[in-house]
């Protein structure tokens, strides 16, 4: 009877010990959304240099954080984030005279806005939980690259290929998107940091929607769209201006 009762009572221990071990993670749901924060803050840095792999590594483990915790919202952030860094790894690996340099740039913007806005949200100590606009941006993404595959087919099939390419493709021909992006972010990262600013999270972040799109002359280097995106102003002889209803507004 001693040792019945003995391994009775060792049975009910393990069974209450692997209960606890199942419900810990599952109870502190705070605890984990403060994790999945801090490393959602994290993926700014490699984001904004294009390192998808570093990106997609990370996302894989605030997938995993998230479902040992039982933070559906994290897993499906988690989610759409892997399948945002997976599509923008397929374009920005891609040379310029694929086509893929406009595309590149769009899902930059589009990615950096939400890391960006989401990211200094968390740093903050709030609790954001963008699941809504990750989607929205997986989507965007996803588009970007149909895009990217549709012109790179059209240059191809040129006489002779790659004619065609405008304005900044055209200044970076021989390159890989990926690494003229890269090349500005560092370049003004450092410059950032001399400064004393946050080299990943700039003071005067511009918001990322309005990075692009906004000059046609060839002459204006991704460098000098980095630094207006940083909070620097517009490049030496241009001048910012919001049309609305028809009327010029200075912004």
């Amino acid at each position: 009877h001693l040792l019945l009762g003995a391994r009775a009572r060792a049975g009910m221990q393990a069974t209450r010990e692997a209960k606890a071990d199942r419900a810990a993670p599952r109870g502190d749901a705070a605890a984990a959304r403060s994790e999945f924060g801090a490393m959602f803050v994290s993926l700014a840095g490699p984001a904004g240099l294009l390192d998808m792999e570093k990106c997609l590594e990370v996302a894989g483990r605030m997938g995993d954080a998230a479902s040992r915790s039982g933070y559906g919202a994290g897993e499906r952030m988690a989610a759409s984030l892997a399948g945002i860094f997976a599509d923008v790894a397929e374009i920005v690996n891609r040379p310029v005279d694929d086509g893929a340099l406009d595309s590149t740039y769009d899902a930059f913007r589009s990615m950096m806005g939400v890391l960006y806005g989401a990211g200094e949200e968390y740093r903050s100590g709030g609790d954001p939980e963008p699941a809504g606009r990750l989607e929205e941006v997986r989507e965007d993404v996803a588009r970007f690259r149909s895009w990217a595959d549709a012109r790179r087919e059209k240059l191809r099939k040129a006489d002779p290929p790659g004619s065609g390419l405008v304005g900044l493709s055209r200044l970076h021909r021989g390159r890989i998107c990926r690494d003229v992006v890269r090349e500005a972010q560092e370049r003004a990262r450092a410059e950032d940091e001399a400064l004393g600013f946050d080299p990943i999270f700039p003071a005067k972040t511009r918001p990322v929607s309005d990075f692009l799109g906004e000059y046609d002359d060839p002459n204006i280097t991704s460098a000098d769209m980095v630094a207006e995106l940083r909070g620097r102003g517009p490049p030496d002889g241009y001048e910012l201006v919001r049309i609305e209803d028809g009327a010029g507004q200075r912004e």
